[in-house]
């Protein structure tokens, strides 16, 4: 068996070996598929969240900071 023939051969098993292995991924993908769709709801809740703090808690803060400069001058 010549140099060439005995490469062929690995690399068809090779092959062979990462399409086994790709099915598998790919099947674990698919049945996790509705679980990655709840995490990925769950993240895009949790960014909102975060989003709404930082939007109405600035708000809040910098109104806060507002009132209490005025109040400040008033008390001079």
């Amino acid at each position: 068996m010549d140099v060439g023939s005995e490469a062929l051969i690995k690399l068809e098993a090779h092959e062979k070996e990462c399409l086994v292995r790709y099915t598998n991924i790919q099947k674990t993908l698919d049945d996790h598929h509705d679980r990655f769709d709840k995490l990925e709801n769950k993240a895009e809740s949790g960014f909102k969240r975060i989003e709404n703090l930082l939007m109405y808690g600035g708000t809040f803060v910098l109104t806060a900071i507002g009132v209490l400069i005025t109040l400040l001058g008033f008390m001079r």
